[in-house]
């Protein structure tokens, strides 16, 4: 075999990998909920990162894990649309990308371009806020689309505050949509 040969023969596995991973995270949508969450813990866990950092770092991955799943999801030819009860529904890959603005203890700033557009899933973080057990207030910004939380800063690290903020995100989303 040729080196040329080769080479498109690699070119060809690695599309139909690519395929294949496209339509396994579209078969599976819960990894995509699921997989950022324990991405940000790893990654935590390795860097020994504590407080604050690890409560960015998770934040962080989450968002680039969502962003990477959206980019191969575009890649597929076919439309993406979740079909129910005959109503389609495509989310913005901007609709579910969480930003810090600001964090010191007890209070975070979270902006969610979502909250802009979207009264529903606005009423859903707040309710889902509010009946959090270490959630102090909530206040959220339409304009700004940002929520400012304030938090009980005891018996919570920033890393398990982390991974509860983004389970009520992906929960508030859950139930819009």
């Amino acid at each position: 075999m040729n080196p040329v040969s080769v080479a498109t023969t690699n070119d060809h596995q690695l599309e139909v990998a690519e395929e294949k991973l496209i339509q396994f995270l579209n078969d599976h949508n819960e990894i995509e909920m699921i997989l950022p969450v324990i991405l940000g813990i790893v990654v935590t866990s390795r860097l020994q990162l504590r407080g604050a950092n690890a409560l960015i770092v998770n934040l962080a991955i989450a968002s680039i894990s969502r962003q990477i799943f959206t980019n191969l999801k575009q890649m597929t030819p076919m439309v993406t649309a979740n079909n129910f009860n005959g109503v389609s529904q495509v989310e913005k890959e901007e609709d579910s990308q969480y930003t810090i603005v600001h964090s010191v203890p007890g209070r975070i700033r979270v902006k969610i371009p979502r909250l802009a557009k979207d009264i529903q899933f606005c009423e859903s973080l707040s309710q889902l806020l509010e009946a959090d057990d270490h959630v102090i207030e909530s206040r959220i910004n339409h304009a700004a689309a940002s929520v400012v939380i304030y938090y009980e800063t005891q018996g919570l690290s920033e890393m398990e505050l982390g991974l509860r903020l983004i389970s009520i995100m992906n929960k508030a989303e859950e139930t819009v949509t």
